[in-house]
């Protein structure tokens, strides 16, 4: 053995000892090394399975149908219902149920299917993470899912009655006091005065019942007026029958009949708003936890935060104020509380010495 193959000899456990002791030293690895083609090809494959998530929604959604356009109109006929109008949504164009099957079974797969995309997006973002990272973003995954729901049947149950119910009112409020016609409305449409009637003496009117509530099983035939729901109720042998009653006097001349298309696409687009402003306390606590900002950079600037929650609501919602106080209320409230979270998630560990 010569000289030279005694020093290879030699150099060699050094070199291992000093390559395993940059592996110790060395941060935490990712998941490993992912070139921009890779990345590009991982983002292509998320989206594929997203698109996916939503025909196959889309899809299930077709086949109810019916069921899922009498679910989402419910709220609509019950508050309708409630003011005496006719509880029912205009189809104003021949085609427009047809066509709005397929929106509505879109919209409907979109909304269903978002738990499912949003699931492909924290995958997508977990590849960029140390495994630390991923483990917490395992957490956050299903609690997207739940916040999604959550916000899905705070917009349905609560909200969604509340703006119906103020658009409704609203519009009743609208009211003129006399249907008299006037002397030159008269002539114009060729009546004639007429003098007020009065009731021959000894002519006895016949009453109706006045109920707050329908009757529980009443008898065919019978007669009442419902004073809650503003309607005339006949009994039948197929059921009850009603016709809406209105005053003679201040009279509501808008009466709120909406369109079928333009209510559903109402609100399919504040069910998907709600369900996506609900995840704010996830990307507080993801962007936290990950160090991109600290607890006390979002109290510094909460003032303008609040301000760009007001802005995102005014976009993520039609263009009235209630919807927006109502998503814009609840996601400074889900901002505050992500912060009280975040405080104790982010807090620094005592370092051993």
């Amino acid at each position: 053995m010569n000289a030279s193959d005694s020093n290879a000899i030699d150099t060699a456990p050094h070199v291992g000892n000093s390559a395993s002791n940059a592996a110790a030293d060395a941060p935490e690895s990712r998941s490993g090394y992912m070139s921009f083609g890779d990345h590009l090809e991982e983002l292509r494959r998320c989206s594929i399975l997203a698109v996916v998530g939503v025909l196959a929604a889309t899809t299930l959604s077709l086949v109810f149908a019916r069921h899922i356009l009498g679910f989402i109109l419910n709220p609509l006929v019950v508050i309708q219902n409630a003011y005496g109008h006719e509880a029912q949504a205009q189809a104003i164009n021949p085609p427009d149920t047809f066509i709005l099957y397929l929106k509505m079974a879109f919209l409907a797969g979109v909304v269903l299917s978002m738990p499912w995309t949003l699931i492909q997006i924290w995958r997508f973002v977990a590849l960029g993470l140390f495994p630390h990272e991923r483990k917490f973003l395992k957490l956050l995954a299903p609690a997207s899912i739940g916040l999604f729901a959550t916000g899905a049947i705070f917009m349905f149950y609560i909200v969604l009655p509340i703006v119906l119910n103020f658009f409704i009112e609203f519009g009743e409020a609208i009211t003129i006091d006399n249907l008299e016609p006037s002397w030159i409305t008269e002539l114009i449409v060729g009546g004639e005065a007429t003098e007020e009637s009065q009731v021959p003496t000894g002519t006895t009117l016949s009453q109706i019942s006045m109920l707050a509530k329908d009757p529980v099983d009443p008898p065919v035939g019978s007669e009442w007026f419902n004073t809650t729901r503003r309607q005339r109720c006949v009994m039948t042998e197929n059921g009850i029958y009603t016709t809406p009653m209105y005053p003679s006097q201040n009279v509501s001349v808008v009466k709120s009949q909406f369109g079928l298309s333009q209510y559903v696409s109402f609100v399919m687009m504040l069910t998907l708003a709600f369900g996506l402003a609900f995840e704010l306390p996830l990307v507080i606590l993801f962007i936290t936890s990950m160090g991109l900002v600290s607890v006390n950079d979002l109290k510094k600037y909460r003032r303008y935060i609040f301000f760009a929650t007001f802005i995102a609501a005014a976009i993520l919602t039609p263009p009235d104020v209630i919807s927006q106080l109502l998503l814009a209320i609840p996601m400074m409230v889900l901002f505050e509380g992500a912060l009280i979270v975040s405080k104790f998630i982010s807090k620094p560990k005592p370092v051993n010495s």
